[in-house]
């Protein structure tokens, strides 16, 4: 029996909501903010290579980009990688409002990456430029946000096929289109506010999964 992915059962509450919305404030309401989410070793130097490029833009002159590695024992390399040429704060050291002058917020913290989702504008989804074959991107769409993520997505193959056919994201082919991706995103309100109901509509229609395994498992238990 088929029931479907139970990682669509994810559910942002009221109260996380709330954090997220704080979060925001502090991080400035006024700059755009992307996400690059649980990225891997060879990542990281491309995602500040699409920062250069976007902050050539005025309109992005401002940008923050809060990037968090998937592995903790890498957030201290990360962090170096990211001072040599910005000026960087630590989460795990400025948990509220950060100084308009950080260009960057390393996210070196632990369970803290849905509220980041829910504060972030449009993000990266890490694992998906290195043939690591991607993280999951539900946890972006169940909070109304838009995904962009490499060619390497073997491990959630059917959920980004599923992505791409509802609108709620984009694939890009190489890293040098990760920096028009974002712009695509960041630069066009309604583009984004259409990805992101997309993707919000897509986690809503497909959960269900884990009820109905329930009710598989308490039938054989019977």
């Amino acid at each position: 029996v088929v029931t479907g992915s139970i990682k669509f059962e994810i559910n942002m509450g009221a109260s996380l909501r709330e954090a997220a919305e704080v979060l925001r404030l502090g991080w400035g309401q006024d700059r755009p903010v992307w996400l690059a989410a649980s990225t891997h070793e060879g990542e990281e130097e491309l995602v500040l290579e699409a920062l250069a490029d976007l902050k050539k833009q005025a309109r992005f002159a401002n940008m923050l980009l809060v990037l968090v590695p998937r592995h903790p024992e890498r957030f201290a390399a990360v962090t170096r990688l990211c001072k040599k040429n910005h000026r960087i704060a630590l989460r795990s050291e400025t948990p509220g409002a950060i100084d308009p002058a950080v260009e960057i917020l390393v996210g070196d913290t632990m369970g803290e990456l849905q509220l980041f989702f829910g504060a972030a504008d449009v993000a990266f989804i890490g694992g998906s430029l290195v043939p690591t074959g991607g993280h999951n991107l539900l946890e972006a769409s169940a909070v109304g946000k838009p995904v962009v993520f490499g060619p390497h997505m073997f491990n959630f193959q059917e959920i980004s096929q599923m992505t791409l056919e509802r609108g709620a994201g984009v694939q890009i082919p190489s890293p040098d289109q990760l920096a028009p991706a974002v712009s695509d995103f960041l630069g066009n309100a309604n583009r984004r506010d259409s990805a992101g109901l997309a993707g919000r509509k897509m986690v809503e229609e497909n959960r269900g999964a884990l009820v109905a395994n329930m009710r598989l498992i308490e039938d054989l238990l019977k």
